[in-house]
C-alpha cells in the first residue's frame, strides 16, 4: 500500500524523522492522501488511506478485499 501511495502522491506516507525511522513508523499515522495532493479522486484516496491504517487493526484483511475496494473506488 505504501508503494501505491508513493506512486500516486510522489511522497512517502509518513513524515520521516531522520534519527528515529522505526519510531516514526510505530508512532505516526500516514499523512492522508488529500493532504499531499488534491489531484487524486476522493474515493481512491479513501481506499489508500484506509489501507495504511494499522492501528488498532489493519483495515483490509486480505489483498482480495483491497483489490475490490480499489475497483469499487473507480466505478
Amino acid at each position: 500500500m505504501a508503494c501505491l501511495y508513493v506512486i500516486i502522491t510522489g511522497y512517502s506516507p509518513r513524515n520521516w524523522q531522520a534519527q528515529h525511522l522505526f519510531l516514526t513508523v510505530l508512532k505516526n499515522d500516514a499523512v492522508p492522501v488529500p493532504d499531499r495532493t488534491s489531484a487524486i479522486p476522493q474515493p481512491l484516496a479513501t481506499v489508500i488511506d484506509r489501507a495504511l491504517i494499522d492501528n488498532p487493526d489493519i483495515y483490509y484483511k486480505s489483498a482480495a478485499e483491497f483489490k475490490q475496494a480499489l475497483f469499487n473506488s473507480i466505478s
